[in-house]
C-alpha cells in the first residue's frame, strides 16, 4: 500500500466519529448545520496545530519523577491542548445568539465538533507514525477530544453569565485529559481503562447537549 493510500485510510477512519455525529446532529434537528460543524471542526484542527507548535518548544521531562511526569501530563498536554481549544471557540461566541436553540447547548455541540476536528488530526498523525495505535486511538481520542470538547464549548458559552461553572467545565476538562493521558503513558494500567475514561467521559458530557 503506498503512502498516499495508507494516509487517505488513515484520514477517513480518523473522520468516521465526526461524520456519525454530524448525522447524529441532523437527526437531533440540532441548530448546528453543517456550515457551522466545518467552521467548528476547522476550529479544532487549528486548536492541534496550535498547540503541537507551542509544545514543540516545551520539551518532554527527561526524567520519570512524579513532578515531571504531572507537568508533561497535566500541563504541557492537557492543560494547553484545553486552552487552545478554548481560544479557538471564543470567536464563535458573536454569532452563536443567532441559533434558535438553547446558546449553552449549541455552544457545548460547537466543542463536540471542534473536540473532534483536534482527535481526527491527532489520530491521523499517531497513525502515521505506529499504525497499531489507531485501532486503540479508535476508541479513545474521538470520544475523549469529544467530551472535552463538550467542556471546553460549555466554558466558553458559560463565561458571561456563570463564571464559576464556567472554571468548572475548563478545569474537568483538563483532569479527564490528564486521566486518559496517565492510563494511556503509564503502563501500570491497562489500555481498557483508557477506553472506559473516554468512553464515560464522552456520555456524562453529552447531557450538554439537548436538542430544539
Amino acid at each position: 500500500m503506498t503512502g498516499t493510500k495508507l494516509l487517505f485510510l488513515l484520514l477517513l477512519g480518523s473522520a468516521l466519529p465526526a461524520i456519525i455525529i454530524y448525522f447524529w446532529f441532523r437527526a437531533s434537528k440540532s441548530a448546528v448545520t453543517l456550515p457551522w460543524f466545518l467552521a467548528a471542526l476547522v476550529a479544532g484542527i487549528v486548536s492541534f496545530n496550535v498547540a503541537a507548535i507551542i509544545q514543540s518548544f516545551i520539551p518532554p521531562p527527561g526524567t520519570y519523577g512524579l513532578a515531571p511526569v504531572f507537568f508533561h501530563i497535566f500541563i504541557r498536554i492537557a492543560l494547553l491542548e484545553e486552552t487552545s481549544r478554548i481560544v479557538t471557540l471564543i470567536p464563535f461566541l458573536a454569532f452563536v445568539k443567532k441559533f434558535p436553540e438553547n446558546e449553552m447547548n449549541s455552544g457545548a455541540a460547537l466543542g463536540l465538533a471542534a473536540g473532534l476536528g483536534f482527535a481526527l488530526i491527532e489520530s491521523a498523525f499517531h497513525g502515521i507514525s505506529d499504525i497499531n495505535i489507531t485501532l486503540l486511538r479508535a476508541f479513545t481520542a474521538a470520544p475523549l477530544h469529544g467530551a472535552c470538547g463538550i467542556r471546553a464549548g460549555a466554558a466558553v458559552f458559560h463565561f458571561r453569565e456563570n463564571k464559576g461553572k464556567s472554571i468548572f467545565c475548563f478545569l474537568s476538562a483538563i483532569i479527564i485529559h490528564g486521566a486518559y493521558n496517565l492510563a494511556i503513558i503509564s503502563p501500570a494500567f491497562p489500555s481498557l481503562l483508557a477506553i472506559l475514561i473516554a468512553l464515560a467521559a464522552f456520555l456524562s458530557s453529552l447531557a450538554y447537549i439537548r436538542s430544539s
